[in-house]
């Protein structure tokens, strides 16, 4: 089984096909479940960010207030 080894794909020519016809892609070069996929996850993260930011501005404020 070691001595089996599979092709190389083709780097270009009459076989191969541009990316763009088989799939619809954007210009991330995602399609749009990995797009949406993304934005979701995106979400969250951001979502998690501006919570501890916040959070850690009224710690500041409350340890010291500046007004």
């Amino acid at each position: 089984m070691a001595d089996k080894r599979i092709p190389a794909a083709p780097k270009g020519g009459v076989t191969s096909k541009p990316r763009m016809e088989t799939e619809q892609m954007s210009l991330s070069g995602l399609t749009d479940q990995q797009a949406k996929e993304f934005h979701e996850q995106f979400k969250v993260t951001y979502t998690a960010f501006v919570g501890l930011a916040a959070l850690a501005h009224l710690f500041v404020l409350a340890a010291n207030p500046w007004f």
